[in-house]
């Protein structure tokens, strides 16, 4: 192994283990509260406070709960998705957190209303951040064509 090869496989490593080491463990405390919660959030400013809060525990009934809230919230409140628009600007760790849980556990009825949303409702600030959400809600399943 030439010097060159040995030196890439040391940094690989290094940047495996650091990024392994960044993760935030999950504790049975936090893990309960997070799936108290997680579908309960009446509006995106909530939402965004228990990601930031719990984002780490995001597995199992707690990624479900997570998009019971992101389906609600997109297919029933987009009157505020301006406010999504801004979360996900400032972080764009909340926008994949966002379309990660707009997935094959949210009812089709559901995932079909955000669709409609995108398609009919998108401020022009917002294409990316539309375009995304649509194909997510589009992803395993042939939605309506309108």
């Amino acid at each position: 192994m030439t010097k060159a090869a040995i030196f890439i496989l040391i940094l690989t490593i290094l940047i495996a283990t650091a990024d392994a080491s960044d993760k935030k463990r999950c504790t049975q405390k936090e893990a309960m509260q997070a799936l108290t919660e997680a579908n309960t959030h009446k509006d995106w400013d909530s939402a965004y406070k228990s990601f930031k809060r719990f984002g780490h525990c995001d597995t199992g009934a707690i990624s479900e709960g997570y998009s019971e809230t992101v389906g609600r919230l997109l297919a029933d409140d987009w009157k505020h998705f301006n406010r999504l628009a801004e979360l996900c600007t400032a972080d764009t760790k909340f926008k994949g957190f966002v379309t990660k849980h707009i997935n094959a556990t949210i009812p089709v009825d559901v995932l079909q209303n955000i669709i409609d949303n995108t398609r009919l409702h998108c401020p022009s600030e917002a294409i990316a951040l539309c375009k995304a959400i649509e194909d997510a809600a589009s992803s395993g399943w042939e939605p309506e064509k309108k």
